[in-house]
């Protein structure tokens, strides 16, 4: 009788155990649910290149100090005694074309910074030093202007098929004088003899 009693609280505990156990893993919290799979990124298009500007050709296209369109390549030719070639009168037309732009460009910067209103002067020194300044400005900026002047002398004789010739004595300047400077409208000899004559009369 006392072993069976025995038996009964035995299983009854080991009854009851199992119930707890149950209840246990019954009351643990569920674990949570996996998340959703992130959306996938919709694909970004990258921004198409710009393409490169196309080169251009420097234009002569523009309007000369006496109101006439400078000449196309396609219009100069030099006087037939200059004794030019076509090739050597395309290339003294383009160096004629960039040191107009070259002095163009100068003369309109020289101005520029001649007539911009500085900062308030503090005292005469200052005053004096920009006046200074001015001057020289408008000297240089009168050469430039000057200089414009006989280049665009030179288009025009290219134009009208009067290029080349000594404007003293109508020979051939000649294309190595010419070269280095295109819009020169003596000869060599000529220029030496005015510049004789002009040591003369300032003795």
């Amino acid at each position: 009788m006392a072993k069976a009693r025995t038996t009964e609280k035995s299983g009854a505990k080991k009854t009851a155990a199992t119930t707890t156990t149950k209840a246990s893993a019954s009351e643990r919290p569920a674990k949570p649910a996996a998340k959703p799979a992130a959306a996938a990124a919709p694909a970004v298009e990258k921004p198409a290149a710009k393409p490169a500007p196309a080169k251009t050709e420097r234009s002569a296209a523009g309007t000369m100090s006496n109101n006439q369109p400078i000449p196309d390549a396609s219009q100069v030719r030099a006087h037939p005694d200059a004794k030019l070639s076509t090739k050597e009168i395309q290339s003294l037309y383009q160096k004629l074309i960039d040191e107009r732009n070259r002095v163009l460009s100068g003369f309109d910067r020289h101005v520029s910074e001649a007539l911009e209103d500085g900062d308030v002067l503090a005292d005469e020194i200052d005053i004096a030093q920009r006046s200074t300044d001015q001057a020289w400005l408008f000297r240089f900026a009168d050469k430039e202007r000057k200089l414009l002047i006989e280049i665009e002398a030179a288009l025009e004789k290219m134009r009208s098929g009067e290029y080349g010739l000594c404007e003293g004595t109508d020979e051939p300047i000649g294309f190595k004088r010419l070269e280095l400077r295109p819009w020169t409208r003596y000869s060599v000899g000529y220029k030496e003899l005015l510049e004789r004559e002009k040591a003369q009369h300032t003795r």
